[in-house]
């Protein structure tokens, strides 16, 4: 880290304090005003930064980072943070734990980045142990009227649970980008060569018993019909001139007794045909 060449640390230095050093140690004294040894903890509005931003404005980490920070007031004469930060928010969870014994000197929290506006912003992997002083009367009245400023620091350690600097804005855009550039081809679903292979078997077995079914259905339909002509259509060349003379014989007598017998005629094939004036002039 740059931050680390401006301290000139000694090789194989690690910053790992705990949550009671970090309050008695640093925080207290930023507080009180008194210097502290080695500015390892930059001075910056944290809120004012997406969290994937704020490794590079860090004096020293690796893969947590270490923040004094004001903290504002969300309305001015009330005592809520303002948790925005960014095009985001940082999200409360868990309980608030206090550091130091016997005296409680300060009360850690956790928080939780989210991407976008509340309550339906995008949660992240980025994470927050704020550190603030306890006993400490934090109300409108105690500042001066409409000041929003609720603590002049607060110590921050910031670090991806991924243990990795995850920029959330990127990784969606990147997202976004490899879905508009799928084809049609991408989009659709991987078949295995075995199931494939199986699938095709069986459609083939399926459409040759489809043809093998339907001239079935042909010729079973074809008998059907035939079977629903009635018998006297059916007519062989010897029967035909039998029931041609039966009816000729019928309507000749039918031709003397009734006056509309003159409009039966006959055609040259031997069979009558009723009102043929009419039909054919």
């Amino acid at each position: 880290m740059k931050g680390t060449e401006k301290l000139n640390l000694p090789a194989g230095f690690r910053f790992h304090p705990t949550d009671e050093e970090l309050v008695v140690h640093y925080l207290c004294r930023k507080c009180s005003g008194h210097q502290i040894a080695v500015p390892i903890i930059a001075e910056i509005d944290l809120y004012k930064f997406h969290p994937w931003d704020l490794p590079g404005m860090a004096l020293y980490g690796e893969k947590e980072w270490y923040f004094f920070s004001p903290r504002d007031r969300k309305y001015p004469n009330g005592s809520r943070p303002n948790r925005t930060a960014g095009s985001g928010y940082w999200k409360a969870t868990g309980a608030d734990k206090a550091i130091g014994k016997p005296t409680t000197l300060g009360i850690k929290k956790a928080l939780v980045f989210y991407d976008g506006k509340a309550p339906k912003g995008t949660k992240t992997n980025w994470i927050m142990h704020e550190y603030r002083l306890a006993n400490v009367d934090r109300s409108a009245a105690a500042g001066k009227r409409n000041n929003l400023r609720l603590d002049d620091w607060v110590l921050c350690r910031i670090y991806n649970k991924r243990g990795i600097i995850e920029n959330h804005h990127y990784k969606m855009e990147h997202m976004a980008m490899d879905l508009a550039a799928e084809t049609d081809e991408d989009r659709k679903p991987k078949i295995d060569a075995a199931i494939y292979n199986r699938m095709q078997k069986m459609m083939n077995e399926y459409s040759s018993s489809s043809d093998h079914m339907s001239s079935l259905e042909f010729i079973t339909c074809d008998k059907e019909v035939q079977s629903t002509v009635p018998d006297h259509y059916h007519w062989s060349t010897a029967s035909e001139k039998s029931v041609d003379l039966q009816h000729t014989n019928y309507l000749n007598g039918f031709q003397d007794d009734d006056p509309f017998g003159s409009q039966i005629h006959y055609n040259n094939n031997n069979h009558f045909c009723m009102f043929q004036d009419i039909y054919h002039p």
